[in-house]
Parts: structure tokens; sequence; C-alpha cells
């Protein structure tokens, strides 16, 4: 497949994927017929970092670039899922369900696990232990009305695909490097990996398994395809790191947004859209940390250059995450 200058595939840990991760990210879905669908946007933020929401200032501060952004969304015609971290319980403590307004505005609303996957004071870390803290936290989040299908920030060495689906989460996002610990046989990066920061790349590499949700059965096995279970939504590379990795960073988790990431964006979702199969639901989820506000400017290029582009020619269509997990389990 040809591909514009500058795209990262995420390749490099393709051939070690394909030896120790139990088989290709490829969906079951039937690829033989069918028309070729639109491909599915997402733009998710992970609502996180403590200090941000520490204090009521600085809580009504974050909230306000929340709904900054929000609107820079929606006037672009464009789609956020929130993932919600700290800010679901300091919505309760400083009064503003800031979470629920966002909802009711038009967007997605899903859970940022923070300290459920990963936990590195903890050496006997269990799947019990990782299920009982998503467990609460979903407890927070649903206290706030608000309808979460979704979670992020779940990769572990424990089988995280058992306590998200018994915690009842519907889908994953945000599925990194550091999620293959948890395969029976990891490839030895993977199984060597200190910490998700590390091996932060997004999973799977590949642009077409990158664009094909799965369902997955189990943690030992999540990388190859089941007929039902949790349904893995891939996620691309964070938008500000975007020319970063398209440049051969590894693992990229901080970085400014400037006009060279739309740029690799753009190269990207031009990969993403020529590899779509007819007759399957494909999906292309961008992903950035709110904690640092986006660069209004930036992401309204971006925006408009993918209207003109995609959405206007029939090519794309912006949707929330949960949108998306239900055009696939509609089409499998």
């Amino acid at each position: 497949m040809w591909l514009p200058p500058g795209v990262n595939m995420r390749i490099q840990w393709m051939a070690l994927a394909a030896l120790g991760c139990g088989g290709s990210a490829t969906s079951t879905a039937d690829t033989g017929s069918g028309e070729l669908q639109a491909i599915n946007l997402a733009f998710t933020f992970h609502l996180e970092g403590p200090s941000l929401v520490a204090s009521k200032e600085a809580f009504d501060r974050y909230v306000g670039n929340i709904r900054s952004t929000a609107e820079l969304f929606h006037r672009n015609g464009a789609i956020a899922t929130w993932e919600a971290a700290e800010i679901a319980e300091k919505s309760t403590t400083h009064g503003t369900n800031i979470l629920l307004e966002l909802e009711t505005g038009g967007d997605s609303i899903a859970l940022h696990a923070n300290g459920a996957g990963y936990v590195p004071n903890d050496p006997n870390y269990t799947v019990e232990k990782m299920t009982a803290e998503l467990q609460r936290q979903r407890t927070i989040i649903d206290a706030l009305g608000v309808h979460v299908r979704d979670v992020s920030n779940i990769c572990s060495a424990v089988d995280w695909v058992k306590a998200v689906m018994d915690s009842h989460f519907e889908a994953v996002t945000g599925v990194v490097d550091y999620c293959l610990k948890s395969l029976s046989n990891p490839p030895s990066d993977a199984a060597s990996c200190p910490s998700p920061d590390k091996c932060h790349g997004a999973y799977p590499h590949a642009i077409e398994e990158s664009i094909t949700p799965w369902y997955a059965e189990a943690g030992a096995n999540w990388t190859t395809p089941a007929p039902s279970g949790l349904l893995i939504l891939p996620t691309a590379g964070a938008v500000p790191c975007a020319a970063e990795q398209a440049a051969g960073a590894v693992s990229p988790t901080q970085c400014a947004y400037g006009n060279d990431d739309a740029t690799a964006v753009m190269n990207e979702l031009a990969a993403a859209v020529a590899a779509r199969k007819p007759g399957k639901v494909h999906s292309y989820v961008m992903v950035a940390s709110f904690g640092q506000t986006p660069n209004a400017p930036v992401v309204e290029s971006l925006f408009q250059q993918i209207k003109t582009t995609y959405i206007d020619t029939g090519k794309a269509k912006w949707r929330k995450a949960s949108d998306i997990v239900d055009l696939f389990k509609a089409a499998n």
C-alpha cells in the first residue's frame, strides 16, 4: 500500500507482535462484501492531572478550558469523547457537574482509570484488586448521571480484559504497547518494560490494523480477535506528538501542539482512509491529554482540513467513541 511521505506506521514492534502476541490484531468482520464505508473519526481527551483540579480555583480554570475546547469542537462539527480521571470526583466536591454538561451538549463521557492497571508500589497486584479499583472509580463517575461505556488507561500485567469486563465496561480505548505485558507470551520489549510511559506507542502499529476494532477474550490472548468479549477500539498516537512520532520518536508522551502535528495527522489519516475495506466498520481515533490545554489555532486548522478533505467528500464522519462501539456491534 502506498503511503504519503511522513506517515509513521508504528511498526517498531510488528515482527515481535506477530511472533509473541497471539496473532495479528485484525477484526473477524466480513471483508468480502458490502460497500466502502466512511471512516469513523473520534477524538478522545484524557482529563487527567490531580494538580489541575486540586483547588476550587484550579478546578474552575480547568472547567473553563474544557468548555472553550468543547465549543471549538462544536463550531467545527467535531465531537469529543471526554475520558475523566480525577475530575469525576472533584466535580462532586466542587459542585460543578461538567461531565453531565458535556454529555448533554452532545459529547461522550468515558473513564480514564488512573491507578487501576499500573500500581508500581504494589508488587502483588492482582486482577481482583484491579477490578475493585475500576468498580470504585465507576461508582464515582456513575453518580454524576453520565452514561459511561468505555474506559482507557487500563494496561496492566494482570488480566486487564477480565477486570474491565467484570466492571461492566463494553470497550477500551488508548491501548498501548504496555498492554502486551498481560499476554501469555509477551514480546521481550513488553515483558521488560517498567512502566506505561516507557512503552507508550499506540497498538496495533500497522494502519490497516489500527483502524479496525476487534473483540478480546482475555488478557492472555487479547491481540487475537474473538467472536465476542471486550471491544478493543484502537487509538492513534497523541495528536500533539504526531510530528515527533512521524519523525521516529519512540513512545513520546509530552509534546507541544504545532502545525507540523496537524500535517502529520492528515498524512496518517490519508493512509487510514486508503486502507479501508468494503463491508467493514473502520475508525480513526485521535487522542490527547488535557493536562495541557489544546492549541486552538492548530486544532481548528486540523479540523478544517479534515472537513474539506474527508467530511465534505463523504469519506469520514465524526462520531462519539460510544457510537463506534454501537456501529461495530451492529455489524458483528
